[in-house]
């Protein structure tokens, strides 16, 4: 073989191999996309599931048994946050850290097997469960504490924002903070809590394009990582009435 010969050759092998290099990083980067999306989705639905678990059942007091009329009636000496009849408090984050919020509930007495479970899946004990959501900023981490407890529910967390909807009138509700609720005394008046998680993937490098709305409702940078933001409220049946 001339040197033209083996010149030309190498090029064209080189081609060939930029050629599937070019392809194995397409999909790559696919596959990272897939496969951030699938686990966002999954984590994103476990949290709001576990939240509004305990978020809907706040506020609920244990039936108690007459002993001679063997009827039931509900004990309403429920104490909630600070000795008040409020079963929800909360903080804001500093600047646009992430948010801090709890609620209570008095567990079903009697049988242990019929007892609820608290937010880190154990069965309850004592006389109120308090479960606390928050997020630990280092590790990017949604944890839940009940009782002397916590552990982490999902990973993956970019923020994690909480309104309070306020009953102002027979059918209206005004939307605060927490720090506005608890300015102006209204924790017991909270009728519903709104809940944002920001998810971000786990691959970086992914192309910057455009930009999100991120629980502000602001457009933020996607940094390289794929986003998805989440939104629930859930209906606190025994408040605000």
């Amino acid at each position: 073989m001339s040197l033209i010969e083996l010149l030309v050759g190498l090029t064209l092998g080189l081609m060939v191999v930029a050629a599937a290099i070019g392809t194995l990083i397409v999909s790559r980067t696919a596959s990272g996309v897939v496969g951030d999306l699938s686990q966002l989705q999954q984590q994103g639905s476990y949290a709001l599931r576990v939240i509004g678990i305990q978020m809907r059942q706040a506020g609920s007091v244990a039936p108690v048994k007459d002993p001679i009329s063997l009827l039931y009636s509900f004990d309403d000496t429920f104490i909630g946050f600070g000795g008040s009849s409020s079963v929800v408090t909360g903080l804001d984050g500093t600047g646009i850290s992430a948010d801090t919020v709890s609620v209570s509930n008095q567990p079903l007495d009697g049988d242990p097997d019929t007892r609820p479970r608290d937010c880190l899946g154990e069965k309850a004990s004592g006389a109120r469960i308090d479960s606390t959501f928050w997020v630990d900023g280092d590790a990017h981490e949604l944890k839940c504490k009940s009782g002397a407890k916590n552990q982490a529910l999902i990973g993956n967390v970019a923020d994690f924002q909480v309104w309070y909807r306020v009953l102002a009138a027979a059918s209206t509700t005004r939307r605060m903070t927490a720090k506005q609720v608890d300015a102006a005394g209204l924790w017991s008046s909270v009728k519903s809590i709104e809940i944002c998680l920001d998810l971000q993937g786990d691959e970086a490098g992914q192309p910057e394009v455009g930009s999100y709305a991120n629980c502000q409702g602001a457009d933020a940078p996607r940094g390289g990582r794929l986003h998805l933001v989440f939104r629930n409220v859930f209906d606190l049946r025994t408040q605000g009435t």
